[in-house]
């Protein structure tokens, strides 16, 4: 059987069609995009890199690669367990279907903020992709943010992992960071 191409992305780092200018975060890479600013996101305690950040205008798109079983979708039952864990500390959630498949919109009691989460199940890797600012009622922002998310390209890696574990992040060489920000 032949491998279905992926044409529209977020691709897997083995795809023909997948972008080949990127910057290399590890197990997520991406084209530059002058538009955007781009924030690698650590853990306090550990200092490990867990997450990259893309600003644009007043919205931001925070992304995460995980692993999942081969040929089998851990989205549906991701987004359970965090419907449960939200609404479980009284914030208010509404799934609907987006471009990706279901999502979620969630109103943080944090000055009244709402974010978008979905995710795109790729071979052995889930893109989870999290929306917040003007970018949840803003058509272009949207738009743009949802056009960087589908360019996004992950590397899995051979490495067996458990289903959920989070993928490995590095900041490129080269890459600027304001002293302090990794200690």
């Amino acid at each position: 059987m032949d491998k279905l191409i992926n044409t529209s992305g977020p691709f897997d780092s083995s795809d023909l069609n997948a972008p080949l200018e990127v910057a290399n975060f590890g197990s997520i890479s991406f084209s530059p995009n002058p538009l955007v600013t781009v924030r690698a996101e650590v853990e306090q305690s550990s200092g490990k890199m867990i997450a990259i950040a893309f600003d644009y205008k007043d919205s931001s798109l925070q992304v995460q690669a995980f692993s999942s079983p081969k040929g089998i979708s851990i989205w549906e039952e991701v987004l359970e367990d965090i419907t449960t864990s939200l609404t479980g500390q009284g914030i208010a959630v509404e799934n609907q279907v987006g471009p990706f498949g279901m999502e979620l919109l969630a109103e943080l009691p944090e000055g009244s903020s709402r974010v978008r989460m979905f995710a795109f199940n790729g071979d052995r890797w889930l893109l989870r992709g999290t929306i917040a600012g003007a970018a949840i009622t803003d058509l272009e922002s949207r738009t743009f943010l949802e056009d960087l998310f589908r360019g996004i390209v992950v590397h899995r890696g051979e490495t067996p992992l458990p289903p959920r574990e989070l993928l490995p992040l590095e900041l490129p060489a080269g890459a600027i960071v304001p002293k302090g920000s990794l200690d």
